[in-house]
């Protein structure tokens, strides 16, 4: 019994070393130095983004039900022509830490909406958006869609975490 429990008690002390050190370093949210726009800009490079327009303000609530009210500040991007292209990024900061979820749950709609479409008419563009991740980094909400993808996550997971 005293051998089980000496084993035991040194596998959870190995465990508690190993998640120690998997988690360590980490004391919140990263401070983010760089604009929306201009971590847009590294993303787009990354992501070799074809013709992309911005999504206008006014749009923001009355064809994606994103409440601007709740934004401080946002770079959103699409395809200039969505019905061939699916490539899109968004970058929102938000000013109300309850509307990260809210907004990752709007954003996340709106892929699987457009991968209903495009199923229908391009499977490279339907993998772009299967391969698409909403992320939520304290007040920073993030995606995108693109050939690229695993770069430009990688750019974004840099500069917001």
């Amino acid at each position: 019994m005293k051998k089980f429990t000496a084993i035991a008690i040194a596998v959870l002390c190995i465990a508690f070393v190993l998640v120690s050190a998997a988690c360590g370093g980490n004391d919140g949210p990263k401070e983010v130095t760089k604009s929306a726009e201009a971590i847009y800009a590294l993303v787009s490079a990354a992501g070799k983004f074809g013709g992309m327009t911005a999504v206008p303000a006014r749009d923001m609530e009355d064809v994606y039900g994103v409440d601007p009210s709740k934004i401080a500040e946002s770079a959103w991007y699409m395809s200039e022509n969505p019905s061939l292209n699916a490539d899109e990024a968004g970058i929102f900061k938000v000013n109300d830490a309850a509307y990260a979820d809210t907004l990752a749950g709007l954003l996340r709609d709106r892929i699987a909406r457009q991968l209903q479409v495009a199923e229908t008419y391009s499977p490279d563009e339907a993998a772009k958006l299967k391969a698409a991740q909403v992320v939520t980094a304290g007040d920073w909400v993030y995606y995108c869609v693109g050939a690229e993808n695993a770069a430009m996550m990688e750019v974004l997971r840099a500069e917001i975490g």
